[in-house]
């Protein structure tokens, strides 16, 4: 099977297409990681995933789980298969409506490497989302603030939802190399070593750059799309214009084996 990649005129993104999720050869595998390397989001439009094909394609990348796979996340998650490695996000419950730029569980001591998302329900209009380049906007930093955040860490995490752990703002993708921005505004709550003022104003710099729309791709889903996701160099952002009208969601999170 030979698949069809082709990016899309953003800051990051591709669609494939000719994908059979039942059909998950060597090469295609190869394929797919290099397309998810390369582009940072993968679209998958109208692949209409089973449960069991959501896992399989999810697993090819790593280890699944519905968000965590440690003890650092204290809120209560819907799932829908019996292993517990499938999300559900309903528009029925409104925590579930994450409109604001994040990256998924950076509390998390070892935070994912990616996630999944199969469309099972999009209203008919609104409900799009968007994603941000974070590898881009590191390397569109003028140099003086690259050299003021290149060795300082930030703490994730939100009292009485999560633990608190902390992480590099400036990470190395494992898997190319890259200097990316590692900080949110959805998680990270401060900047260590500064004073509560530097820290509140430098982390509202550094988000205000990455979300810039210079570093952003924006999806229009319809019912059976799928997305997959490089956790370590985006952020995003559900938008929540879509009223009272049904959205619903099935997502896992992917992590990397232990070594």
């Amino acid at each position: 099977m030979s698949i069809r990649v082709k990016a899309l005129p953003a800051a990051l993104g591709a669609t494939v297409e000719g994908l059979d999720a039942n059909r998950l050869d060597e090469n295609t595998v190869a394929e797919l990681r290099e397309a998810f390397w390369a582009h940072k989001v993968l679209f998958f439009p109208g692949i209409h995933l089973s449960d069991e094909q959501h896992v399989a394609l999810g697993s090819i990348f790593g280890d699944l789980s519905a968000v965590s796979n440690d003890d650092t996340d204290h809120r209560r998650h819907e799932t829908v298969d019996d292993e517990g490695k499938i999300l559900v996000l309903d528009s029925s419950d409104q925590h579930s409506r994450a409109n604001f730029w994040h990256t998924d569980v950076t509390f998390a001591r070892n935070p994912p490497l990616g996630s999944l998302l199969s469309m099972k329900v999009s209203p008919p209009s609104g409900g799009d989302t968007m994603w941000a380049n974070t590898q881009a906007a590191y390397e569109g930093l003028s140099s003086p603030i690259k050299a003021t955040v290149e060795n300082l860490t930030a703490c994730h995490g939100r009292a009485g939802l999560t633990d608190f752990t902390d992480h590099p703002v400036v990470t190395i993708h494992p898997d190319t190399g890259k200097r990316v921005l590692f900080v949110n505004r959805g998680w990270t709550s401060r900047l260590n070593g500064l004073s509560n003022l530097e820290s509140s104003h430098l982390l509202k710099l550094l988000c205000d750059h990455m979300e810039q729309p210079e570093y952003t791709v924006r999806w229009r889903w319809s019912t059976g799309d799928a997305a997959l996701w490089d956790n370590r160099c985006t952020m995003h952002y559900a938008l929540n214009d879509y009223g009272n009208d049904h959205r619903r969601i099935h997502r896992v999170t992917i992590y990397a084996p232990p070594k």
